[in-house]
């Protein structure tokens, strides 16, 4: 298995981090924010959209990543039951 590591670093970089978490599916549950480190992370299955064979491949896959934000002040939700 071919891991995918992405750092985005100016808004360019950032559409491409977009482009592959764009049918990521999560839990309310995985979205955590760490105030002592100012991180705000979050687990999700993303769909493996860098797979060679295509979109109507036979076995489609998602595998379990991380997405995280650092230099994070605050976080509040409105009206997500976190459970």
């Amino acid at each position: 298995m071919n891991l995918l590591k992405l750092v985005a670093l100016d808004d360019q970089d950032l559409s491409i981090v977009s482009a592959h978490v764009q049918d990521a599916v999560l839990k309310v549950g995985d979205l955590e924010y760490m105030p002592a480190v100012k991180r705000f992370m979050m687990t999700m299955n993303r769909f493996v959209w860098e797979a060679k064979s295509g979109f109507f491949r036979q076995h489609n896959e998602r595998r379990q990543s991380v997405l995280h934000f650092d230099r994070v002040l605050g976080a509040k939700t409105s009206g997500i039951a976190r459970d």
